[in-house]
């Protein structure tokens, strides 16, 4: 090379920072174009880290030879192409500008404004054109030119950029290449016990992965062999036999089994379901991975808020109740381990997706992987039904670089993360989980008929019905409707990079303040607290302000006379309004919890007349005027009183207030007598019924000259009963007894 060919510092041709930065600048035009129209995979995450150190690297010489550049074409150039390059340089700069800016919030910030997206694009996109549009005319207008310094300097800049160019792309490929994609699906363990046919694997729960091998494999199989028409017949005849009868396979035989197929057809459909079968075995399983990490979410200052309302939320500790686990043990001891999955599809949906249940022994790593339901289960469910037992579809997330790990890999993950965010919002952010129907995956327990399951043969709870029968749902008029996530999941103050200053509370506030209290999880006594105070109505929910009541979840009143005379009957109701719940009163397993009045009647000489539902008794829901539990027996007529629900054909006793029901307990008093008020045969327009008794008293010492009657509404989680039966009974795990309401009214004695 000549000295008029070699490298310069003057910004034309010759220079070497004029060859660096064209050549960065084109590249950074090419990989930016690439990662905007290539589907998200391994190839587009690379390049969209050697795309944002690229530009970075950019930043000084395109700096210095744009100066350079402009200062040495500005007293040469006037008019329109003044203008034209004045206006390029100003575009490069925001472009350079929105580009630093995005890097910056991706490496120390939460999230990357849409804003600098969008300028962002489009400033490259503009400099782009104009990148070409300067250099094509003047690369062409010496193609043809006699040899001379100035064309040779020419080709050496198109030389240099590019390699420029075609390296980092070249480096991206090769670290593409070295990613060992993990395989989303494996086989079930060679021990799995297919308790309901092979192509069952999780039944009795319902819950179903996404087009697993298998299914796609069947479904080319099938398109294969038959006609269009004939797949519509398939279909149409699969849909009249009910789930509950077979699992996909074998619903396929049955509807094959009326086309009445020749003889080389009919193999080869048997082959295909044979085929189909053994690759269900073979990779019809999840792998865990996909689905665990919840820590990760609340990691690099991301999902933070969320992941700590998580932690000791129902959900997160799912899988690990103490009480569940219990009821798990009775049903593996009562019916083998197999039978557990009717419980871990929503309890313990990792496990039972990755056949982990596999029917071997249930406690400690066999029973869990520590998350319950955890980040990536509910935010990968893609289908739901109102069919309850884990009806959901669950598709598998493709993930980021990184993925859940430590050190530089899970900076790579967070930056790709939010610089590079689609991916993110679209596998994890679908309109489903704004609709109640998605909560009716898990939040409706029915028998399945026809079939002998571990799910009993009598309705026990069902959250989803009772709200769509109740006070807050409105078919008609959607816009009234206060659905499970308005209420369970309301708007709290935050900085999470997605919902900004509010996001959708995760602690599901329910009813729970037992077991995190008990478990003593990173937050157990606040959520706790939080729940105390939800079962009391004392949170308030301005978002639906204008549609909810206020007060107490359930609003109780005693109507009774102010006064009477000494020796008179005193009669006292007991008027109960469900508030504020969606559903029933109480919700979840009635056969463990209890709510109930406690009434109390004490004159003023402090002395203690009558004392009904007494907390501190043994059995305090024996005698309380009120009750709201369930008592369930076995085809034995004996009583459930483990849960063990697998074994329930009915109810001796199941009583719960119907959302914005409203019902009344009456109470006469003839001291010392007491007897537990029965429910009358009588229908009150006021509510589902009432609560009577013949139970009186008598008031014959001249002192007392005033009564005070004190009903308490209380709760409890878990029957010291059911407790001691699951572990021996300690005050550590005794749950409590809480007080959602009180009232209290004062009669006046005065002689007769």
């Amino acid at each position: 090379m000549n000295q008029h060919n070699q490298p310069t510092s003057d910004p034309d041709f010759r220079s070497l920072l004029t060859w660096i930065a064209s050549g960065l600048l084109i590249y950074l035009s090419v990989s930016g174009a690439l990662i905007f129209w290539l589907p998200f995979g391994v190839y587009t995450q690379y390049s969209v880290i050697v795309h944002s150190v690229a530009g970075v690297l950019a930043v000084l010489p395109v700096t210095i030879i744009v100066g350079m550049h402009w200062r040495r074409r500005d007293i040469s150039i006037e008019g329109r192409p003044a203008t034209l390059a004045k206006a390029s340089m100003a575009i490069l700069v925001v472009s350079i500008a929105s580009g630093l800016t995005i890097v910056l919030q991706s490496v120390f910030g939460r999230v990357v404004q849409d804003v600098w997206w969008l300028v962002h694009q489009l400033s490259a996109l503009a400099f782009g054109i104009m990148l070409f549009l300067h250099l094509l005319p003047i690369l062409m207008r010496y193609a043809n030119t006699p040899s001379t310094p100035r064309r040779m300097a020419r080709r050496w800049f198109l030389t240099a950029a590019a390699v420029l160019l075609v390296a980092p792309l070249a480096v991206t490929d090769w670290l593409a290449k070295q990613v060992d994609t993990p395989a989303q699906f494996q086989a079930f363990p060679a021990n799995y016990v297919w308790r309901y046919d092979n192509d069952r694997p999780f039944w009795p729960s319902r819950a179903r992965i996404a087009n697993p091998p298998w299914e796609r494999q069947l479904q080319e199989g099938v398109s294969t062999l038959f006609s269009d028409s004939e797949q519509e017949t398939l279909r149409a005849s699969m849909a009249e036999f009910e789930e509950s009868r077979g699992g996909p396979l074998e619903r396929l035989r049955r509807a094959v089994s009326l086309m009445a197929l020749d003889t080389g057809r009919q193999q080869q459909f048997n082959e295909l379901v044979a085929a189909a079968g053994e690759s269900l075995i073979q990779a019809g399983a999840l792998r865990p991975e996909p689905l665990l990490g919840a820590e990760s979410c609340g990691a690099g200052g991301c999902h933070d808020d969320i992941y700590t309302e998580w932690v000791p939320s129902a959900h997160g500790f799912a899988a690990f109740d103490p009480l569940f686990l219990d009821v798990q043990e009775a049903l593996a001891e009562a019916n083998g381990a197999a039978d557990t999955r009717a419980c871990a599809g929503c309890h313990d949906p990792v496990m039972l997706l990755s056949g982990g249940r596999d029917g071997g022994p249930i406690g400690g790593d066999n029973l869990k992987l520590n998350e319950g339901v955890s980040c990536l289960v509910c935010h990968s469910i893609s289908e739901t039904d109102t069919n309850g037992n884990g009806g959901y579809v669950l598709q598998i997330p493709e993930r980021y670089l990184f993925a859940d790990q430590a050190g530089q890999g899970g900076f790579w993950n967070h930056f790709l993360i939010r610089s590079y965010p689609q991916q993110h919002i679209d596998s994890f952010k679908r309109p489903l989980y704004e609709d109640s129907e998605f909560c009716a995956a898990c939040h409706k327990q029915t028998g399945t008929s026809g079939e002998e399951t571990p799910i009993g043969l009598a309705q026990e709870q069902n959250e989803y019905d009772s709200w769509r029968e109740g006070h807050w749902y409105h078919e008609d008029e959607p816009e009234k409707t206060i659905g499970c996530r308005d209420c369970h999941m309301p708007l709290v103050d935050g900085s999470d990079p997605i919902a900004g200053s509010q996001h959708r509370s995760h602690r599901t506030l329910g009813s729970n303040m037992y077991v995190p209290a008990v478990l003593d999880l990173p937050g157990g006594a606040e959520q706790a607290s939080q729940t105390i105070k939800w079962l009391r109505g004392e949170i308030e929910i301005p978002e639906i302000a204008d549609r909810w009541a206020d007060g107490p979840v359930v609003a109780m009143t005693i109507v009774a006379p102010d006064e009477i005379k000494s020796g008179e009957l005193v009669n006292v109701a007991l008027v109960l309004h469900n508030n504020k719940t969606g559903h029933d009163f109480p919700a979840g397993p009635l056969d463990i919890l209890a709510s109930w009045i406690e009434l109390k009647v004490e004159d003023n000489l402090g002395r203690t007349l009558l004392h009904l539902g007494d907390p501190a008794g043994d059995k305090p829901t024996l005698d309380a005027p009120v009750v709201y539990k369930a008592d369930w027996y076995d085809k034995r007529g004996m009583p459930v009183d483990r849960h063990n629900i697998w074994e329930v054909v009915g109810s001796s006793y199941k009583h719960a207030l119907k959302s914005g029901g409203v019902e009344s307990a009456d109470i006469a008093f003839r001291c010392p007598v007491i007897a537990r008020p029965k429910i009358s045969d009588s229908f009150s327009e006021d509510g589902p019924g009432e609560r009577k008794s013949d139970v009186v008293f008598s008031i014959d010492n001249e002192s007392v000259t005033e009564l005070t009657v004190t009903a308490r509404l209380l709760y409890r989680k878990a029957d010291p009963e059911f407790i001691t039966k699951t572990y021996a009974l300690e005050s550590a795990i005794e749950a409590p007894t809480v007080e959602l309401n009180l009232a209290t009214h004062t009669i006046a004695v005065t002689p007769p």
